[in-house]
């Protein structure tokens, strides 16, 4: 009998071990540190400056990796409690396109400074958010000025015009865009043997600066907004133009090295090579010719101001 109670005894203790194991076991389980996310290769302003202009568009591009997956990225811009400031005022966005549920994301993001901004230095805080619950955080010190604060420099696309010389040489040449408009939206495309000839103007620049006119294949997705981001083993140069020692605001035209009252060099569709200055680049490999729909634009970098613009549109290529 006795033995028959100490058995029972065992065996109702049993449970409770193994329960009381199974609870060290989920609690070294819930303790285990969560992966962080991570963030590098960060450009706060353009050129990375660390500079925003109030009322313009303001640049940003990182790299993102999650611990686990992403949830969003969000831009904090706050006042510093060193800093005075005309007022009380503070931004935040957050991006979630292309991001959220992916493992890595390059984010190249664009935003407004809005108008309502006070001039003075700001934290500029990104934080990663992780759906796992983690986030990691880098603080960057951005200047926010105004406009007039770059002296006469606002350099901007003034005229972007683009004809078309037919195929034959005799035809002389067509309006093909102008200015956010093409003249015949159905025949929006070049064939194989017609020429870009191009009319193109940066206005308000001074100093020292430079304009490449490009061709890059939309399945690139490459759309260089500064002369230093052209990677040139994608871009089809149709226009190289530059401006040294400009003393006085001057509007650039791209007729400079041609002498024609308003236009540039033209650059027949399935040329071998195109029109860099001072050597021309072959138009092989990845840029070879091929039918599909081509990004043509112009990007102008300002030397001296730091500065830049430029302007895209996209049409089709065929014939190849």
């Amino acid at each position: 009998m006795k033995n028959t109670q100490k058995l029972k005894t065992l065996l109702l203790s049993i449970p409770v071990i193994l329960f009381v194991f199974a609870s060290c076991s989920k609690d070294d389980e819930d303790n285990t540190p969560k992966p962080l996310p991570t963030i590098s290769e960060i450009e706060v302003g353009l050129h990375d400056n660390e500079i925003g202009v109030i009322g313009e568009d303001f640049h940003f591009n990182a790299e993102v990796l999650a611990g686990d997956l992403l949830e969003n990225v969000q831009i904090n811009i706050e006042q510093r409690s060193e800093e005075t400031y005309d007022a009380t005022w503070s931004f935040e966005v957050v991006f979630t396109e292309r991001i959220t549920g992916l493992k890595n994301a390059t984010l190249h993001r664009h935003f407004d400074i809005p108008v309502d901004a006070p001039r003075g230095k700001y934290d500029f805080i990104i934080t990663v958010n992780d759906q796992n619950g983690t986030n990691v955080q880098e603080i960057r010190e951005i200047n926010i000025i105004d406009a007039s604060d770059y002296p006469e420099v606002t350099p901007y696309v003034s005229v972007f015009g683009i004809d078309k010389i037919d195929a034959d040489g005799k035809s002389g040449f067509n309006s093909f865009y102008n200015n956010g408009d093409f003249k015949d939206p159905d025949n929006a495309f070049f064939s194989k043997g017609e020429s870009i000839w191009s009319a193109l103007q940066i206005g308000s620049v001074k100093g020292d600066g430079v304009m490449y006119a490009l061709l890059i294949k939309k399945s690139y997705n490459h759309l260089p907004e500064t002369i230093e981001q052209i990677d040139f083993s994608k871009a089809i140069v149709t226009e190289v133009v530059e401006h040294t020692d400009e003393e006085e605001v001057i509007t650039l035209k791209n007729n400079i090295n041609t002498g024609h009252w308003n236009y540039g060099f033209a650059l027949e569709i399935g040329a071998a090579t195109d029109n860099n200055i001072p050597e021309p680049n072959p138009i092989t490999d990845g840029k070879k010719w091929e039918n599909g729909t081509y990004y043509y634009g112009v990007v102008y970098t300002n030397i001296s101001y730091n500065r830049s613009t430029f302007k895209y549109i996209e049409f089709e290529i065929n014939g190849f």
